[in-house]
């Protein structure tokens, strides 16, 4: 009896702990898959168009991982899609480049159109929250943005994005934020793919966020290049 009552709570014991593991089996597939942000001189101009020399060194992040079937989101020209990242006294600056060979842009219902989701946890808690969801349509900009998102610009026909947050000292060197970012493709109203920056195997069931990290290495011998294009672009 004194047997069956040992096995009984340990049976119990493995029940209650098992989610606990499963998040934490989880959590080591995202270990070390995170985006670096460069600490960058000059800020670029949030215009839409990615013609800012930060961006020429900044690392590109690849949208290759369909979260809707964990599967890799193989070469296609059905979409394909890039992000950068980097900070400026207490601004995060994002680029995204998308090429989609089936636009659907200007809908009643966002949900009918092709957009953006990107998560932002100033917090780092881990885990996706709606409270840090923004949903950006293609190629429309709005004012009415939730903070600590304060710009929103698209160029070259929907195809080209910038974005910046504020997030005041939490930009700082070492810090880290939780992060995701994809694209909704949508095709004759309907969501087809969702395409994310996220580790192989990783689906939309893993509430889990990667992380982006502030990290700062300045090239003093850009410097100069960077000051004077901020300039002249500052005057357009």
């Amino acid at each position: 009896m004194h047997t069956k009552k040992q096995l009984l709570l340990t049976a119990l014991f493995l029940l209650m702990t098992m989610p606990y593991a499963l998040g934490h089996l989880t959590g080591a597939k995202l270990h070390n898959f995170q985006y670096n942000a460069e600490l960058v001189p000059v800020a670029p101009i949030v215009d839409g168009y990615l013609d800012d020399p930060v961006w020429e060194d900044a690392d590109p992040g690849k949208l290759t991982q369909e979260v809707m079937t964990g599967d890799p989101w193989p070469e296609s020209d059905d979409f394909t899609g890039t992000f950068a990242a980097v900070w400026r006294s207490g601004f995060l600056y994002i680029a995204i480049e998308i090429a989609d060979d089936s636009l659907e842009a200007q809908e009643a219902k966002l949900l009918r159109e092709d957009h953006l989701v990107l998560y932002l946890d100033p917090h780092h808690s881990g885990y996706q929250d709606e409270l840090y969801r923004y949903e950006i349509p293609i190629g429309r900009e709005t004012n009415a943005l939730k903070s600590p998102l304060t710009r929103v610009a698209w160029g070259n026909d929907g195809k080209t994005c910038e974005l910046s947050f504020r997030l005041d000292a939490l930009a700082e060197k070492g810090n880290a934020l939780g992060f995701g970012i994809a694209y909704n493709d949508v095709d004759g109203g309907r969501l087809q793919n969702r395409i994310a920056w996220a580790p192989e195997g990783y689906t939309e069931d893993n509430s889990m966020l990667p992380d982006l990290v502030f990290t700062a290495e300045i090239q003093p011998n850009t410097q100069q290049k960077l000051i004077q294009w901020g300039r002249i672009k500052s005057l357009y």
